[in-house]
């Protein structure tokens, strides 16, 4: 991968993207706040690159992986109306499928090629396959690190801004509420939970906390650090004995990772 190649999969994936655009030229709301995330993601995954002393020409991939991850959301807004990959379809095999389709890899030496091919369809599985070769693992494992940042991140700025109310999307909609004993567990255990578990607001922040389990490289908790990310979460949700557990639990588990 080289300057030019990272340059010219920018174009093509801009040049996608913009087919999804209204008639008055705009995105959707829902597609601009996507592809906000998405510049979230790209702009994190070059962090850890970084920050990890990743090779130049390393750095130039992750960040197209970060660009990538979520192309196929476009398609699946447009055909299903829903970013709910349980209602309509699985986004990161779409994505895999869109590249292919469109053939955005065209001309781009076939192991980069593999190697954001799989980042793609990879990022958002539950675990990744056994099979997976290593060099695609290190950058699907960045891509899902990125994408957790950027998540975290849009959460907790909508709570230093005072503006959650006009993100209840962020928390599924529901009140903060009560948290479910079940992802407790999981969480003290340090163990993944469920999305099926989730009852409250306060679910959705415990199993995003959770997601700190699966996080694969130490700049990802030193970024999560920085921001304050557990100090802001811990605003929102009920100052119970369970969730000062839970936060206190999470809190030395993310210093042992970095410390």
């Amino acid at each position: 991968m080289n300057k030019n190649e990272h340059e010219k999969l920018f174009i093509r994936f801009f040049d996608y993207v913009n087919g999804f655009r209204e008639p008055d030229g705009h995105f959707c709301k829902l597609l601009e706040e996507k592809l906000k995330h998405i510049k979230g993601v790209t702009a994190d995954a070059l962090f850890i690159a970084k920050n990890e002393n990743w090779s130049e020409e390393e750095c130039l991939i992750a960040e197209l992986c970060g660009l990538y991850h979520d192309i196929g959301r476009f398609s699946q807004y447009k055909e299903f109306k829903t970013f709910s990959d349980s209602k309509s379809v699985n986004h990161g095999q779409r994505g895999f499928d869109v590249i292919n389709d469109n053939k955005l890899f065209d001309g781009i030496a076939e192991s980069d090629s593999k190697i954001l091919l799989d980042a793609v369809h990879y990022h958002n599985g539950l675990e990744l396959p056994k099979d997976l070769a290593e060099e695609s693992k290190r950058f699907t494992n960045l891509t899902r690190d990125a994408d957790k940042l950027d998540i975290f991140y849009m959460l907790t700025e909508a709570i230093k801004t005072n503006t959650l109310d006009n993100h209840k999307d962020l928390l599924w909609n529901l009140p903060i509420g009560e948290a479910n004993p079940v992802i407790v567990e999981k969480l003290m255990n340090n163990t993944q939970a469920l999305y099926s578990d989730i009852k409250s607001g306060t679910d959705v922040c415990l199993i995003q906390l959770c997601w700190l389990y699966g996080i694969n490289y130490r700049s990802t908790f030193i970024k999560l650090k920085q921001t304050q990310t557990l100090e802001l979460i811990s605003l929102i949700m009920p100052q119970t004995p369970e969730i000062k557990a839970c936060l206190e639990h999470i809190n030395i588990f993310v210093n042992n990772c970095i410390y």
